[in-house]
């Protein structure tokens, strides 16, 4: 892993929108389920994060309302800081149209996410307990278990506000 410098963070053109989609399909498979409903990531804007000449990663998202969802946040892990120049790209971008929040769902297994979401100044909104057997409905290949041998039962919503 490079650590890099500076993390360019852009719409994508073409050859980065087909990087974008790959990686997304590699991390999160053909559909995200987010609070009850199966989203298609591959019909949302997104913005990908480059270092160099070098793909990064990207962040699919959604803007209801007043407010904007990281439906799928995903990095190659070949440059350190990735997720975090991606997260702090759409926190700055939701100020813009006057947004009131910025939110994500996760699982209880995610460990490393569920740090990392704190650390960069977002707070647990909501846990649905047992929410991921419903999401199983929608996406049956979400699997049982995930990091550690943790059973994947909960979702996890956070949220970053957005100040005036």
């Amino acid at each position: 892993m490079t650590n890099a410098d500076h993390i360019a963070i852009q719409d994508p053109d073409e050859a980065l929108l087909t990087d974008a989609h790959d990686l997304l399909r590699q991390q999160w498979g053909d559909s995200v389920v987010s609070l009850g409903r199966k989203v298609d990531p591959f019909t949302l804007p997104v913005r990908v994060a480059v270092s160099g000449d070098e793909f990064a990663g990207v962040a699919a998202y959604l803007i209801e309302g007043d407010e904007l969802e990281v439906v799928a946040l995903a990095a190659t892990g070949a440059v350190r800081g990735t997720g975090r120049a991606l997260m702090l790209d759409l926190f700055e971008m939701a100020r813009d149209p006057g947004l009131r929040r910025v939110r994500l769902v996760t699982t209880n297994d995610n460990l490393r996410a569920i740090g990392f979401y704190q650390v960069i100044g977002m707070t647990i909104a909501r846990v649905g307990i047992n929410a991921i057997a419903e999401a199983r409905k929608l996406k049956p290949e979400i699997p049982l278990t995930g990091e550690k041998g943790i059973p994947i039962r909960d979702e996890i919503e956070f949220e970053y506000l957005i100040k005036g």
